[in-house]
């Protein structure tokens, strides 16, 4: 566990190298800024969460209470967790994008609110949901794999690392995305690392004969269409002024008012 933990921090920290080694100083400053607020949500709101998954899992599939029972338990906290983040992705990628330059400048001031790291905090609300929906598949993996899983599991986040930088010189340096370029290629990498947890997840449940209905996770499609409609809106399309167009206070309205459609919609 400590060396899969060191391999993680190693994985996460990448971003950081990349930065040095491909971006401005300037591009440096955007991101860390963006980065660092983007990143509250995950340690404020997903962590807990994800350490208590860790510690339930650890103890309904122990080798002493593991059974089809406990394991049928276990894939529907893992279902009802999951369902949780899908929803909150939906108000985090409809909402996130247009009010992340609103809510920088509120935080951290006009200066910082026009400036790139907006757009960088834009992109990093994509970004948030592959964080939790990682962070829970990885706590369920951990939880129950075997100390060989577990090394191979290692091996698998190391080529990933490979992934992520050739992402990464492909977004910042090919494409000239500068600091959005590299949010892109934390998204690539955190997705295969979703795919791998998912296909261990899946064999697992399989090997005891339960099928967890990964269908039922998804959100209805009213909500959906709501969360596609509300995201052109907020977004100026339709004849509508976009969220950047409006004054502070339209702005709040907008955000109020937009997020209470899909609370009622949820």
């Amino acid at each position: 566990m400590w060396i899969q933990s060191s391999i993680k921090h190693v994985l996460t920290q990448g971003d950081s190298l990349l930065v040095a080694w491909l971006t401005t100083i300037q591009d440096q400053g955007v991101y860390a800024l963006a980065a660092n607020y983007g990143s509250l949500i995950a340690r404020m709101l997903f962590q807990p969460l994800e350490e208590s998954s860790r510690n339930l899992f650890s103890k309904l599939l122990s080798a002493e209470n593991k059974n089809k029972a406990s394991v049928t338990s276990a894939a529907q906290i893992l279902k009802t967790i999951t369902k949780l983040y899908l929803l909150l992705s939906l108000f985090f990628a409809v909402l996130g994008p247009p009010f992340a330059p609103v809510a920088l400048n509120l935080v951290a001031g006009r200066r910082w609110g026009q400036s790139a790291a907006g757009d960088v905090l834009a992109c990093f609300c994509y970004y948030i949901p592959l964080l939790a929906i990682n962070g829970i598949t990885e706590s369920f993996v951990q939880s129950v794999a075997t100390p060989q899983e577990l090394r191979g599991q290692g091996a698998w986040m190391f080529s990933f690392s490979l992934g992520f930088g050739v992402a990464g010189y492909a977004f910042v340096r090919s494409l000239a995305m500068g600091a959005q370029g590299l949010v892109w290629a934390n998204v690539v990498n955190m997705a295969l690392r979703i795919a791998w947890s998912s296909v261990f997840i899946r064999r697992y449940f399989k090997g005891y004969g339960v099928i967890p209905g990964w269908v039922e996770v998804a959100p209805s499609s009213m909500l959906v269409a709501v969360a596609v409609a509300v995201a052109a809106a907020v977004r100026g399309q339709g004849g509508l002024p976009a969220v950047a167009e409006l004054g502070l206070v339209r702005q709040m309205v907008m955000g109020v008012g937009a997020g209470g459609v899909m609370v009622i919609a949820w």
